[in-house]
């Protein structure tokens, strides 16, 4: 599945980070990581710091502290949260026992389609009497892997699933600067990128001789 979770205004991004992003499983294991053409344009790679994710939440580059697009509006939208969930009988396996090749191909697929979704990234244009939106093809975001649900009277239920927060924010080659992302798109055909997703999964996962069966609407492994 993927869901696409309507904006966040800088202060909600940052929480979100402490209450959901930054502390994968819920129990902090693991950091997040960046991703995406823009997060190297700003010279950011490897682990998400909470200082970093914060500078960008509030509109902000982490290297310099600048403004980092030319509007900072206090209704400004800070970014989108894109979840990736795998079957629940995915889940399920890797709770049982793990599995480093599986969670590899989770990984790969994600990378894989978040590539796809990056290459149709737009801003608008509005300069000069002009009304209509360019393709950018870059895009900044953070990923986090949970292994679990949030628990319930303590006790978490399996689901793997991954948190792409997407920040509003993308380059401008021809303007030459940051500007406002152009989401619309996106998420309009975001039950084709859950297609993708799923696709490329099952597809490794044969091809790794693990053995599934097709459903209505995705797959399950046997």
């Amino acid at each position: 599945m993927l869901r696409i979770t309507n904006s966040f205004s800088g202060k909600e991004a940052t929480r979100y980070y402490g209450a959901a992003l930054g502390q994968t499983d819920y129990y902090a294991r693991e950091p997040g990581i960046w991703g995406g053409i823009g997060a190297r344009h700003l010279g950011l790679s490897g682990t998400v710091s909470k200082e970093d994710f914060a500078a960008l939440a509030q509109n902000r580059n982490p290297r310099n502290g600048a403004r980092l697009t030319v509007r900072t509006k206090d209704d400004r939208r800070a970014g989108y949260d894109f979840t990736f969930s795998v079957p629940k009988s995915v889940s399920l396996h890797l709770a049982l026992g793990g599995d480093a090749e599986v969670e590899r191909m989770i990984m790969e697929s994600f990378q894989e389609t978040m590539a796809l979704i990056e290459s149709t990234m737009e801003t608008r244009v509005r300069a000069k009497g002009r009304d209509e939106d360019r393709r950018t093809g870059n895009m900044v975001y953070a990923s986090f892997i949970h292994r679990v649900t949030r628990p319930v009277d303590g006790i978490p239920d399996p689901h793997f699933h991954i948190h792409a927060f997407v920040f509003n924010a993308t380059f401008d080659a021809e303007e030459n600067r940051w500007k406002a992302g152009q989401f619309g798109g996106v998420k309009t055909v975001a039950p084709y990128y859950e297609a993708v997703f799923h696709s490329l999964l099952a597809a490794k996962l044969i091809e790794n001789g693990y053995p599934i069966r097709r459903t209505d609407r995705d797959f399950e492994l046997l």
